[in-house]
């Protein structure tokens, strides 16, 4: 979700794209040694700071991340002065396996909504299972390797306002990505599982890539936007 300042390319095109030496292509479960039980992840550390990462605009609190019943909530609103969010950080850190987001991500101009995972100590790797980062229903999802190059997918639908799942499944050679459950692509890269990423949700507002907000942003009818996570689960891999 992070956009680290390169000044490489970054190209997007619907379902593939090529930066690097891995390649993107169909793929095959592959057989597993061993799968662990599905775990849900609900412990979260609660970020309270302004953050400026990516020239971002909001101030993230605690106080917009609740939980209705098992549906975690992140509301984003501005006041008149500040940009206000939510963004949470799993605890624990996970390895191989598949991380699995049921997730309805809200839209609007200069809105980044996303559930994704990544190291944060180191930053890179990074993987996004689904970032709606402007006003319409395109959602995109993205490996970073450990010099920010991406491998990319966009698909365009109904996604925006309404509950998907997305996915990426972690293995010792690849990254494979889903949306509910249809196979997207493959980022073919090795990395140890040892290293540990932190499970992530969060909607950032303003910065490089989605752009500023505008009126429109909060034109609802309480002049919020709401990311709704329904369900965020991992099922390790034991190679």
């Amino acid at each position: 979700m992070m956009r680290i300042p390169n000044k490489g390319r970054l190209e997007v095109m619907a379902l593939g794209l090529v930066l690097g030496t891995w390649a993107v292509t169909g793929t095959t479960a592959a057989h597993a040694s061993s799968w662990g039980a599905t775990q849900s992840i609900s412990n979260w550390r609660y970020l309270n700071e302004r953050y400026t990462s990516n020239n971002e605009w909001e101030y993230y609190t605690p106080k917009c991340v609740w939980y209705e019943g098992s549906t975690l909530v992140i509301k984003s609103y501005f006041d008149g002065k500040t940009y206000w969010s939510g963004r949470v950080e799993s605890v624990s850190t996970y390895g191989y396996g598949s991380y699995k987001f049921t997730a309805n991500l809200p839209w609007g101009k200069g809105l980044l909504p996303a559930v994704w995972a990544c190291n944060l100590s180191p930053w890179l790797p990074e993987m996004d299972a689904a970032e709606i980062p402007f006003n319409n229903s395109q959602v995109f999802q993205t490996f970073h390797d450990w010099h920010n190059n991406l491998t990319q997918w966009n698909r365009s639908g109904n996604y925006a306002g309404n509950y998907h799942t997305y996915e990426f499944v972690w293995m010792p050679d690849r990254i494979d990505y889903y949306i509910d459950g249809t196979f997207t692509g493959t980022a073919w890269y090795a990395i140890d599982g040892k290293i540990g990423i932190h499970v992530i949700v969060n909607t950032a507002i303003g910065g490089d890539w989605p752009g500023a907000p505008d009126k429109t942003t909060w034109n609802t009818s309480d002049g919020a936007r709401y990311l709704k996570c329904s369900a965020i689960t991992y099922t390790p891999y034991y190679p």
